[in-house]
């Protein structure tokens, strides 16, 4: 058993980019099973959206409000409400359009300890891969039009 005393833990990553930032707290670095922390201030958003093709993710929001933006449209979110996002899709982005931070618990489950992914990003054109646990973890961005022929570079 661990207790985490989420008061105590610190704010470990913090994401400022434009308009994406939100911060985190990790709570279950787990091998299997992850939960953290977020806070997304008003007016931000969050991750690029995307779409994990190993790891299954869900959210419990605590506070504010916001909304999932995916290819469906946008859905209103507030206390309480459970949010998953099941293998394969669909893509999803959080959107704070209100005038208070959002505080939500993400969760994730990765198919294998190691935590092999794929993440697609539908407006960029990203593929991602990510291996490892942090702060070892490897991860890999490209774009998909720039993908080469299986065998390029294997010619005798």
């Amino acid at each position: 058993m661990k207790v985490v005393r989420s008061t105590e833990a610190p704010w470990i990553e913090t994401i400022e980019h434009g308009r994406f930032s939100q911060r985190e707290k990790t709570l279950s670095p787990s091998n299997i099973l992850g939960c953290a922390l977020y806070e997304l201030p008003a007016g931000k958003t969050s991750f690029p959206m995307h779409l994990h093709h190993v790891a299954e993710e869900a959210m419990f929001v605590l506070s504010g409000r916001a909304k999932v933006r995916t290819p469906a449209g946008l859905t209103e979110l507030g206390p309480g409400d459970w949010v998953t996002f099941p293998v394969g899709g669909p893509a999803h982005q959080l959107i704070n359009d209100g005038a208070d931070p959002l505080s939500y618990l993400a969760f994730s489950v990765d198919a294998a300890a190691d935590h092999p992914d794929v993440v697609d990003y539908p407006d960029s054109g990203k593929i991602g891969a990510g291996i490892g646990v942090d702060p070892d973890r490897k991860r890999f961005r490209h774009l998909k039009k720039d993908a080469v022929d299986y065998f390029l570079g294997e010619e005798d």
